[in-house]
C-alpha cells in the first residue's frame, strides 16, 4: 500500500489515495460518517486558530493538514454515495470564486466590495425568502454576527459604534433592573442578557473586532494564568485559600503574562 502511495506525484492526489487506502484497511476510518466526523472538523477548526493566534507556523502547518485531511474524508464518503468527488469540490469553488469578483476577472467596477460579495451571493440563492435564510449552524456569537451583517447589508444597521453603545448602556440598565427584582425570572433575565451579549457582537463588528475570536483568545488567556496561579499556589493548591489571596494570585499571574 505505502509503495501505491509514493507514486503518486502530486500531494494532493497522493492524500486522497492515503484516505482510499485508510477508508479501506482501517476499522475507525471505515466506520466514520459525515455526521461522526463533524465535531473533529469543528476541533480542527479550532486547532488551527489557535496555532494562528500563537503564531506557530509549525503547528499551523500541521493543524492545516488535519484540515485538509477532513476534507478530503468528506470528499472521499461522498465519492462513495456517488455524490461528488474531491476534483468536484475543487472545481465548484473555483468556479464560484471567479463568479464573486467580477471586480478581478471581468474588470467590473463596484464601489462596495462587501456589499457585491453580498449581492452576488443572494444571486445565487434565488431560492431564498429572507436575507437570514442558509446561515449555517454556527457558535451563537459568530452566528450574531453574521446575522447583524446580512441585515446591514440592506441598511438595517446602527450608522457608527457610538450609537451601539449607546444601546449597550441601555440594554445592560433593562438587565440590572431585571436582576434587581425581588423574584426575577431566569427566561426574563435570559432574554436580557442575551441582548446585552448581541449588542456586544455588534459593537464589536462596528469596531472590526470579532467577537467569537476575542472570547477564544479570552478563555485561553484566563486558562493560562489560572495554571500559573496553581503553580505559585504551590503542593496545597487553590482550594481552601481566601478570595482575597486567590486574587493575589491571579494578579501575579497576569503580571507574570504581561497581560
Amino acid at each position: 500500500m505505502k509503495d501505491k502511495i509514493n507514486q503518486i506525484v502530486h500531494a494532493i492526489d497522493r492524500l486522497e489515495v492515503l484516505m482510499d487506502v485508510l477508508r479501506e484497511e482501517c476499522p475507525w476510518d471505515r466506520k466514520q460518517t459525515l455526521s461522526s466526523l463533524r465535531r473533529y472538523t469543528l476541533e480542527e477548526v479550532h486547532e488551527v486558530l489557535e496555532a494562528i493566534d500563537a503564531e506557530d507556523w509549525d503547528n499551523l502547518k500541521i493543524e492545516l493538514g488535519d484540515l485538509l485531511l477532513q476534507i478530503v474524508f468528506y470528499a472521499r464518503i461522498a465519492r462513495e454515495q456517488q455524490r461528488f468527488s474531491l476534483h468536484d469540490i475543487a472545481e465548484s469553488v473555483v468556479e464560484k470564486m471567479i463568479r464573486r469578483h467580477p471586480h478581478v476577472f471581468d474588470r467590473q467596477q463596484h464601489d462596495d466590495l462587501s456589499r457585491q460579495w453580498e449581492e452576488l451571493k443572494q444571486v445565487e440563492h434565488e431560492e431564498r425568502q429572507s436575507l437570514m435564510d442558509g446561515i449555517p449552524p454556527l457558535p451563537a456569537l459568530a452566528y450574531a454576527r453574521k446575522v447583524q451583517q446580512r441585515a446591514g447589508s440592506v441598511g438595517f444597521d446602527w450608522s457608527d459604534a457610538t450609537d451601539v453603545l449607546e444601546k449597550m448602556h441601555e440594554e445592560l440598565a433593562e438587565f440590572e433592573d431585571e436582576v434587581r427584582e425581588h423574584h426575577p425570572k431566569a427566561e426574563r433575565m435570559e432574554d436580557e442578557f442575551g441582548d446585552i451579549l448581541f449588542t456586544l457582537v455588534n459593537l464589536g463588528r462596528k469596531l472590526g473586532i470579532d467577537a467569537e475570536l476575542a472570547l477564544m483568545r479570552t478563555n485561553r488567556k484566563f486558562s493560562g494564568r489560572f495554571r500559573a496561579m496553581e503553580q505559585l499556589a504551590g503542593a496545597d493548591g487553590l482550594d481552601g485559600l481566601s478570595l482575597n489571596r486567590q486574587e493575589a494570585l491571579y494578579q501575579a499571574a497576569k503580571s507574570g503574562d504581561n497581560g
